[in-house]
């Protein structure tokens, strides 16, 4: 009798489990929050204010480390080192290798470079193959060359 009531128990415990109410999952991080941040950051960049942008990217990454908010964070101090900021440049470099921790694969698809590359001026140059050096018969020999 009491095997029948504890075996009544589990079933009944089972059975609660499996028609319990699935409630939705709770984010770990406030993506939706991150997100504009990374929003905010990105029209700071547009305009060239590259502090006001680091410190969005930067909250953004606090809020939910994700490779978008490492890598944009990394643009903003590459950009604010193009003024021969050494600090700054190795902060860029450090969040890139963050965001490419996180992700190897990200790829920025929210931001498309307002500035276009620099025009390429110069021609391709012919490939030039560099003669043989040929011996001068008629100098003297220096120190290196032995006397014929």
């Amino acid at each position: 009798m009491a095997y029948n009531r504890s075996l009544i128990v589990v079933f009944m415990i089972m059975v609660s489990m499996v028609a319990a109410p699935a409630f939705p999952a709770d984010e770990l991080f406030d993506t939706a929050t991150a997100s504009k941040h990374i929003e905010r950051g990105i029209s700071f960049l547009k305009v060239k204010d590259f502090d006001a942008a680091i410190k969005e990217f930067d909250e953004s990454a606090t809020i939910a480390p994700e490779a978008e908010a490492y890598y944009y964070l990394g643009y903003a101090y590459y950009m604010k080192s193009r003024k021969m900021d050494g600090e700054s440049r190795r902060m860029s470099l450090d969040n890139f290798e963050k965001a490419y921790e996180i992700d190897p694969n990200f790829t920025p698809t929210r931001y498309q470079q307002s500035e276009p590359a620099p025009p390429h001026t110069a021609a391709p140059s012919p490939a030039v193959v560099p003669a043989a050096p040929q011996p001068a018969e008629n100098q003297p020999p220096t120190p290196e060359q032995p006397k014929p």
